[in-house]
């Protein structure tokens, strides 16, 4: 680990190998850690982060919002969930901690591009819908860009049967991918992520911050 960079509207770290725990008590997209394989930027937040000898990286959110990004790949992951980073493809989809094995060995399955020649029912896409559950909601938002054609609208069915939209989002809308109606679904999909207790505290800063999170990665 090393600095990078510290001054009153940044704080940088670099984590090329190993294990850090983060506690942040000061106003998001302050302090943020390096990895090869992305870059976590706090939105107000307690986290793990790891890094191993191949530069894979696993990030566990304890407490509010971690924001991971790679170019245009990014994901946030509340308290409670995690994400992978890997060397060439970025951030991973984030997942509760408490999925089945089956769904984040498919999932890992998914983020890496792989293609199982099986039949459908076995295919990773498959299991994951099967074997999710409300909060995993999560995870079918930020796949919902991450796969194309059929299969996002599959996953838009599998959300659609967890939270149905809100008004003004439509089913075109979110298939052509409509940052507004996205946004719009993910601040009602929020409330199966966390607590009622948090969501005030954290849904503006989550969703708020990605904008800015963006800018300020991409100055890099």
């Amino acid at each position: 680990m090393r600095l990078v960079e510290t001054k009153a509207t940044e704080h940088r770290l670099e984590l090329a190998q190993g294990k850090m725990s983060a506690k942040i008590w000061a106003p998001p997209r302050l302090f943020f850690v390096d990895t090869p394989a992305g870059v976590a930027a706090d939105l107000g937040c307690a986290y793990t982060l790891e890094v191993d000898d191949m530069g894979v990286g696993l990030l566990h959110v304890t407490s509010g919002w971690v924001a991971l990004q790679l170019k245009d790949r990014e994901s946030m992951v509340p308290a409670g969930a995690s994400c992978a980073t890997r060397p060439g493809v970025g951030p991973g989809t984030p997942y509760f901690d408490d999925a089945s094995e089956n769904f984040r060995v498919a999932l890992s399955k998914l983020d890496l591009g792989y293609v199982v020649d099986v039949p459908d029912l076995h295919s990773p896409l498959q299991v994951v819908l099967a074997e999710s559950h409300p909060h995993d909601t999560l995870t079918l938002w930020h796949l919902l860009a991450r796969v194309e054609g059929n299969d996002r609208a599959r996953v838009y069915e599998r959300l659609v049967a967890f939270v149905p939209p809100p008004d003004g989002v439509t089913r075109e809308g979110v298939l052509q991918l409509d940052e507004q109606m996205l946004q719009l679904w993910k601040g009602k999909l929020v409330t199966t992520w966390e607590g009622e207790s948090r969501l005030h505290k954290w849904l503006g800063v989550g969703i708020r911050a990605v904008g800015n999170v963006r800018g300020v990665i991409r100055k890099r």
